[in-house]
């Protein structure tokens, strides 16, 4: 942790933000756990409250996740609104920076991120250290330097922030992203970050899990699982993590049809190939693909799935993905685009 950096930019912090000031934090549209933790975050770090530093965001969150989390860990996010935001003294955007919001956002006082790929100069007060793998990381070490008493429900909101943006820090992680993890694991709720984490599902989701576990079948490794039509996104992403957990599992395919789209949830044990290469070269043609080392998703516009592989019947889908991971993983990636001269996918 660079203490003297951290000690010069608090100070700059507290000369720019007056007790008097009214503020407002900004998030992305549908903030992640990264940026509702730092925004909590920094309320405590001016010794605010939610009544004089509200959290803005331009779109809700959607993510169950991300809703479980603003749930149980009581964290309100407003609707921001270009006009209401030029009402206040200052505004601070968290986990984000000014250009991402074009015309949206009236101006930034205070900026505090680790994306890369933006210029510097746009507000009085700049925090980005693009090297950190969280800006929550960035945020626990204000707090560690200002000496502020860390609760239990910031600890728990900034750890579960520092883990999703690292994927449990086995991505892009730090030597200070660890060591921040390592003082909120001593004051985190695990009980409670379980519950955010694994977000409940429905009951009448009941029906469609039995029909589908009935219908698995696990081919050299590859297990294919086809739900049908879901109400949910994390339901498709929940049973894939559930299914890597069966014996003799190596990859997961989870098939749900949700509103006008077939989405793909794809696991893997992030030993072998990367299952974001993966699910690019056999979908990225028909709609969005893309994904890390052990996880990745496809969602496909039913229309364009139809027109490239002639049905949406339930049973030509799971033959028609199984065809299609069987020829990528287990033979050649010119088997999988092969496959039917008429539905040639990505490669």
């Amino acid at each position: 942790m660079d203490q003297a950096l951290t000690t010069q930019k608090l100070k700059d912090l507290h000369a720019l933000v007056q007790p008097e000031h009214k503020v407002a934090i900004v998030l992305q549209d549908d903030p992640d756990p990264d940026g509702l933790a730092s925004a909590i975050a920094l309320r405590t770090i001016l010794g605010r409250n939610r009544l004089t530093t509200p959290i803005f965001s331009f779109k809700g969150v959607t993510r169950p996740e991300n809703r479980n989390m603003v749930r149980l860990l009581d964290i309100d996010v407003a609707q921001a609104t270009t006009e209401e935001l030029r009402a206040f003294d200052k505004i601070a955007t968290v986990d984000v920076q000014p250009p991402y919001f074009g015309a949206r956002l009236p101006r930034a006082d205070v900026v505090i991120d680790h994306h890369p790929g933006y210029p510097s100069g746009l507000a009085p007060f700049e925090d980005v250290r693009v090297r950190y793998g969280a800006t929550s990381t960035i945020m626990t070490e204000y707090l560690i330097t200002a000496h502020e008493r860390i609760s239990e429900r910031l600890a728990t909101a900034l750890i579960y922030g520092i883990k999703s943006d690292t994927l449990a820090l086995s991505r892009r992680a730090t030597e200070e992203d660890f060591e921040a993890f390592g003082v909120l694991a001593r004051l985190a709720n695990y009980s409670l970050l379980r519950r955010i984490e694994r977000p409940e599902l429905p009951l009448s989701f009941v029906p469609t899990m039995a029909r589908a576990i009935r219908r698995i079948e696990v081919e050299r490794g590859f297990l294919l699982m086809y739900l049908g039509p879901v109400e949910r996104d994390d339901v498709i992403v929940q049973m894939a993590d559930l299914c890597l957990c069966f014996e003799g599992v190596e990859w997961v395919a989870v098939v749900g049809k949700l509103g006008p789209n077939l989405v793909i949830a794809v696991r893997n044990h992030g030993t072998g190939r990367s299952a974001g290469e993966v699910v690019r070269r056999l979908f990225a043609s028909m709609g969005s693909a893309g994904g890390h080392r052990n996880m990745a998703k496809a969602v496909i516009p039913l229309k364009e799935w139809r027109a490239r592989m002639g049905s949406l019947k339930a049973a030509d889908i799971e033959r028609r993905v199984r065809e299609l991971f069987l020829a990528e993983l287990v033979g050649s990636a010119q088997e999988a685009t092969n496959a039917a001269p008429s539905d040639k996918v990505a490669s």
